[in-house]
Protein backbone atom coordinates (compact mmCIF):
# COMPACT_ATOMS: atom_id res chain seq x y z
CA UNK A 1 0.00 0.00 0.00
CA UNK A 2 2.77 2.45 0.94
CA UNK A 3 6.46 2.42 0.07
CA UNK A 4 9.15 4.94 0.93
CA UNK A 5 10.87 5.69 -2.38
CA UNK A 6 13.62 7.83 -0.92
CA UNK A 7 14.57 10.12 1.93
CA UNK A 8 14.27 13.82 1.04
CA UNK A 9 15.55 17.07 2.42
CA UNK A 10 12.41 19.16 1.93
CA UNK A 11 14.14 22.45 2.80
CA UNK A 12 14.79 23.43 -0.84
CA UNK A 13 11.22 22.49 -1.78
CA UNK A 14 9.75 24.63 1.01
CA UNK A 15 12.14 27.50 0.20
CA UNK A 16 10.97 27.46 -3.43
CA UNK A 17 7.33 27.20 -2.34
CA UNK A 18 7.70 30.23 -0.05
CA UNK A 19 9.16 32.27 -2.94
CA UNK A 20 6.17 31.40 -5.17
CA UNK A 21 3.35 31.25 -2.62
CA UNK A 22 1.98 34.78 -3.13
CA UNK A 23 1.83 34.25 -6.92
CA UNK A 24 -0.21 31.05 -6.79
CA UNK A 25 -3.85 31.13 -7.92
CA UNK A 26 -5.45 28.59 -5.60
CA UNK A 27 -8.67 26.65 -6.13
CA UNK A 28 -10.43 26.88 -2.77
CA UNK A 29 -12.66 24.08 -1.44
CA UNK A 30 -14.55 23.55 1.83
CA UNK A 31 -11.76 21.29 3.10
CA UNK A 32 -8.71 23.17 1.80
CA UNK A 33 -7.10 24.47 -1.36
CA UNK A 34 -5.16 23.11 -4.32
CA UNK A 35 -3.13 24.31 -7.27
CA UNK A 36 -2.02 22.43 -10.36
CA UNK A 37 1.66 22.29 -11.25
CA UNK A 38 0.83 20.71 -14.60
CA UNK A 39 -1.88 21.06 -17.22
CA UNK A 40 -2.88 19.30 -20.42
CA UNK A 41 -2.80 21.02 -23.81
CA UNK A 42 -5.79 23.36 -23.85
CA UNK A 43 -6.31 23.07 -20.09
CA UNK A 44 -6.21 25.86 -17.53
CA UNK A 45 -2.70 26.22 -16.07
CA UNK A 46 -4.01 26.55 -12.49
CA UNK A 47 -7.00 24.20 -12.32
CA UNK A 48 -6.56 21.37 -14.84
CA UNK A 49 -4.77 19.13 -12.31
CA UNK A 50 -7.12 20.05 -9.46
CA UNK A 51 -10.22 18.27 -8.23
CA UNK A 52 -11.88 15.42 -10.07
CA UNK A 53 -10.73 14.44 -13.55
CA UNK A 54 -13.57 14.31 -16.02
CA UNK A 55 -14.50 10.79 -17.22
CA UNK A 56 -12.81 9.97 -20.49
CA UNK A 57 -10.09 12.56 -20.00
CA UNK A 58 -6.51 11.38 -19.78
CA UNK A 59 -3.13 12.67 -18.72
CA UNK A 60 -1.35 9.98 -20.76
CA UNK A 61 -1.11 12.19 -23.86
CA UNK A 62 1.28 14.48 -22.03
CA UNK A 63 1.23 17.60 -19.99
CA UNK A 64 2.87 20.97 -19.62
CA UNK A 65 4.40 22.53 -16.54
CA UNK A 66 2.57 25.52 -15.08
CA UNK A 67 4.88 28.44 -16.04
CA UNK A 68 5.16 29.56 -12.39
CA UNK A 69 6.82 26.23 -11.54
CA UNK A 70 8.99 25.98 -14.68
CA UNK A 71 12.74 25.63 -14.00
CA UNK A 72 12.17 25.07 -10.26
CA UNK A 73 12.68 22.13 -7.95
CA UNK A 74 9.03 21.27 -8.57
CA UNK A 75 9.74 20.64 -12.26
CA UNK A 76 12.80 18.58 -11.26
CA UNK A 77 10.62 16.36 -9.04
CA UNK A 78 7.95 16.01 -11.75
CA UNK A 79 10.58 14.91 -14.27
CA UNK A 80 12.44 12.64 -11.85
CA UNK A 81 9.32 10.62 -11.02
CA UNK A 82 7.61 11.14 -14.41
CA UNK A 83 4.54 12.53 -12.66
CA UNK A 84 1.23 13.54 -14.18
CA UNK A 85 -1.50 15.73 -12.72
CA UNK A 86 0.85 17.10 -10.07
CA UNK A 87 -0.49 19.53 -7.51
CA UNK A 88 -0.01 21.11 -4.12
CA UNK A 89 -2.80 20.25 -1.69
CA UNK A 90 -3.51 21.99 1.59
CA UNK A 91 -6.03 20.40 3.98
CA UNK A 92 -7.60 22.76 6.50
CA UNK A 93 -7.49 22.00 10.21
CA UNK A 94 -10.15 19.53 11.36
CA UNK A 95 -11.10 18.53 7.79
CA UNK A 96 -10.96 15.47 5.61
CA UNK A 97 -11.67 14.24 2.09
CA UNK A 98 -14.39 11.74 1.23
CA UNK A 99 -13.48 8.08 0.72
CA UNK A 100 -12.51 7.55 -2.90
CA UNK A 101 -10.32 5.58 -5.29
CA UNK A 102 -7.94 7.01 -7.87
CA UNK A 103 -7.14 5.64 -11.31
CA UNK A 104 -3.44 5.26 -10.54
CA UNK A 105 -1.03 5.27 -7.58
CA UNK A 106 0.25 8.62 -6.31
CA UNK A 107 3.55 10.02 -5.15
CA UNK A 108 3.13 11.97 -1.90
CA UNK A 109 5.75 14.31 -0.51
CA UNK A 110 4.61 15.77 2.83
CA UNK A 111 5.87 19.33 3.16
CA UNK A 112 4.01 20.62 6.21
CA UNK A 113 2.32 18.12 8.50
CA UNK A 114 2.10 16.88 12.06
CA UNK A 115 1.31 13.67 13.91
CA UNK A 116 -2.44 14.39 13.85
CA UNK A 117 -2.62 14.21 10.03
CA UNK A 118 -3.47 10.83 8.54
CA UNK A 119 -3.89 8.94 5.33
CA UNK A 120 -6.75 6.47 5.77
CA UNK A 121 -7.23 3.24 3.87
CA UNK A 122 -10.68 1.70 4.26
CA UNK A 123 -9.18 -1.79 4.58
CA UNK A 124 -5.83 -0.95 6.18
CA UNK A 125 -6.48 1.86 8.66
CA UNK A 126 -4.60 5.05 9.52
CA UNK A 127 -1.10 5.99 8.41
CA UNK A 128 0.87 9.12 9.18
CA UNK A 129 3.39 10.28 6.55
CA UNK A 130 6.24 12.11 8.29
CA UNK A 131 8.13 14.85 6.45
CA UNK A 132 11.43 13.81 4.90
CA UNK A 133 10.37 11.07 2.49
CA UNK A 134 8.83 10.56 -0.94
CA UNK A 135 6.05 7.97 -0.64
CA UNK A 136 4.54 5.72 -3.30
CA UNK A 137 0.91 5.20 -2.27
CA UNK A 138 -1.56 2.77 -3.84
CA UNK A 139 -4.48 5.15 -4.08
CA UNK A 140 -6.37 2.75 -6.34
CA UNK A 141 -7.61 1.33 -3.01
CA UNK A 142 -10.36 3.19 -1.15
CA UNK A 143 -8.76 5.95 0.91
CA UNK A 144 -9.05 9.42 2.33
CA UNK A 145 -6.86 12.02 4.03
CA UNK A 146 -7.72 13.69 7.31
CA UNK A 147 -6.28 16.53 9.29
CA UNK A 148 -7.23 16.12 12.95
CA UNK A 149 -5.02 19.01 14.05
CA UNK A 150 -5.45 22.75 14.46
CA UNK A 151 -2.83 23.48 11.76
CA UNK A 152 -2.94 23.30 7.97
CA UNK A 153 -1.31 20.30 6.22
CA UNK A 154 0.49 20.51 2.83
CA UNK A 155 1.47 17.69 0.44
CA UNK A 156 2.98 17.73 -3.02
CA UNK A 157 1.43 14.87 -4.98
CA UNK A 158 1.22 13.53 -8.49
CA UNK A 159 0.01 10.50 -10.38
CA UNK A 160 2.61 7.87 -11.11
Amino acid sequence: MIKILEDLDITPILDCYKQLENLIQWSVFDNGKQVGLQYRPGGDIWTDAVGKTKPGSSWREGSNINPLFKDTIFETIINKYQLRRTRLMWIKPLCCYSMHQDFSPRLHIPLITNTDCYFVFKEFGLHHFPVGHAYWVDTTKEHSAMNCSSEWRLHLLGSI
